[in-house]
């Protein structure tokens, strides 16, 4: 069973905190000590197992949380894309125009749904690498 304290310490690690701040907040009287000390502190609260085990034990209902949560949305956009496509389907106008604000809410919907599944490539690259490299500008004088 935790105590008060070290609950809080916890529940500010789920929400995002950084062990110094979460030690911080649910023990405000070390905002009096050197920074190590606090660090040293909060890293020796995490590692006690009672605290560990809870920590674990929130985080695993917060991902089931984001799971039902995606899930969700990815039902509901279906629903959406779904029901733009056939009102599409069975609207008849002359010349074979479709209105704006249907065809906008299918591919909208197509959209997140392709976001959701990510299937849009990334505009950011990470590049590791492990070797020496070399780069040449190019000839040029320091003259000119």
């Amino acid at each position: 069973m935790l105590t008060a304290k070290e609950e809080k310490y916890v529940q500010g690690l789920v929400a995002g905190l950084s062990q110094r701040q979460s030690y911080l907040k649910a023990y405000p009287n070390s905002d009096k000590w050197k920074p190590e000390t606090v660090d040293n502190k909060a890293s020796a609260l995490y590692r006690k197992s009672e605290v560990l085990a809870r920590f674990h034990e929130l985080m695993g209902e917060h991902k089931a949380k984001a799971l039902w949560t995606r899930e969700e949305a990815v039902k509901d956009l279906i629903w959406v894309k779904e029901q733009a496509r056939k009102s599409i389907v069975n609207e008849k106008f002359d010349d074979g125009y479709i209105r704006q604000g249907t065809s906008g809410a299918y591919i909208s919907a197509i959209q997140e749904l392709n976001k959701l599944e990510d299937l849009y490539p990334s505009n950011k690259t990470d590049l590791n690498v492990n070797a020496p490299i070399k780069i040449t500008l190019g000839d040029y004088d320091d003259d000119d």
